[in-house]
């Protein structure tokens, strides 16, 4: 049975579009990127007989979707890429040859392309973050579990994985206006990371024990799990934060950057925190400036934001402004939305998003 919907989703947006299709033009790409892409869920949906509609038109395949999200202001394409070449299993395909077609479909829209290169198996974020597997990659050698390597051992491997990694997205033909690196990253990327939220990624990395500290970086690490450090008053957490991921964090971007810009030279690059992050001034300028003075200072600085979380602060509109501001003010970069959602209805599992917001 087939469903006509008048929302459309995206990766990285959602918004309720019904009655009269919107103008046409779009926004100067000077001024914004707007990413409202089809997802690893839009083929889910498709197979499960979903349609999208507009008020005006109707999308049945991810091409014609992508078609009308460009007809609505959107002027890139986005696609998030595990390290895995192709899909096996976990929270939707982000495979590398899922991220090839979304960049073969941005070319043939003639859009630029957004990948972001999570430098996880499958799949990781605030909660969890899975070690990258280069299994699919036979140049890649790596000289034993990924944890059990130090920092000197995993940045040459970083290197040439983000230069295997852009030759084959570039080989498309298609015009990369950004990389992103990572998904969520204040608590850790590449595996060099505290102990996860319980129960999260465990289908993605091999059942509820995947996780392995990485000793051999810092032994403080493993340590601290997700949970702890969200209870850690904020202070005491940017403190330790500092002393034990941040800098490997950095070092670990700047390596990925480097193999990227060996293929593509002019490339420019961004990365993201999460919406606890989004509302946190102090936190969030702790975070960049870490970043830079580790070596890799982004041209973009992101945050995931959601409007309609219950959490606190209950103004989260005042308090993200707040941290956007405080960012750009002092770190002199633009900074965007890496992450926004706008649900239609209330979101289960633990998720408050439609929480109803004054005015």
């Amino acid at each position: 049975m087939q469903h006509a919907t008048k929302f459309v989703v995206g990766a990285i947006l959602a918004v309720v579009m019904s009655g009269p299709i919107l103008p046409q033009k779009q926004p100067d790409s000077s001024d914004f990127r707007i990413s409202l892409s089809v997802s690893p869920f839009t083929e889910l949906a498709f197979h499960g007989g979903i349609t999208y509609f507009d008020g005006k038109v109707t999308a049945k395949t991810p091409e014609a979707l992508q078609r009308m999200f460009a007809s609505h202001g959107a002027n890139e394409v986005y696609a998030r890429i595990a390290t895995t070449q192709k899909y096996r299993t976990g929270i939707g395909d982000h495979s590398m040859d899922r991220g090839l077609e979304r960049a073969s479909l941005a070319k043939a829209l003639n859009l630029p392309f957004n990948p972001e290169l999570g430098l996880f198996n499958i799949y990781g974020d605030i909660r969890c973050q899975p070690a990258p597997d280069f299994s699919d990659y036979p140049q890649i050698k790596v000289p034993g579990a990924w944890t059990s390597l130090s920092l000197d051992n995993m940045l040459p491997i970083l290197k040439s994985y983000g230069a295997i990694a852009a030759r084959q997205i570039v080989d498309t033909g298609v015009k990369v206006r950004i990389w992103d690196l990572g998904n969520e990253v204040e608590y850790g990327s590449a595996g060099i990371a505290v102990r996860p939220m319980p129960g999260a990624c465990n289908d993605t990395a091999g059942g509820a024990n995947w996780y392995k500290a990485p000793d051999a970086v810092d032994p403080e690490i493993g340590k601290k799990s997700v949970i702890d450090l969200v209870k850690m008053p904020e202070p005491e957490r940017i403190v330790w934060l500092q002393a034990h991921i941040w800098p490997y964090l950095a070092k670990s971007f700047a390596a990925v950057a480097a193999g990227i810009r060996s293929v593509d030279p002019n490339a420019r690059f961004s990365t993201h925190l999460s919406g606890e992050a989004a509302v946190l001034p102090n936190f969030g300028v702790a975070f960049y400036k870490s970043l830079r003075l580790g070596g890799f200072f982004p041209d973009e600085l992101g945050f995931s934001y959601s409007p309609t979380s219950a959490r606190n602060p209950p103004d989260r509109l005042k308090a993200f402004k707040d941290t956007a501001q405080a960012v750009h003010r002092e770190l002199g970069r633009r900074v965007f939305i890496a992450e926004f959602g706008d649900p239609a209805a209330s979101l289960e599992r633990g998720f408050n998003r439609n929480d109803a917001i004054d005015n």
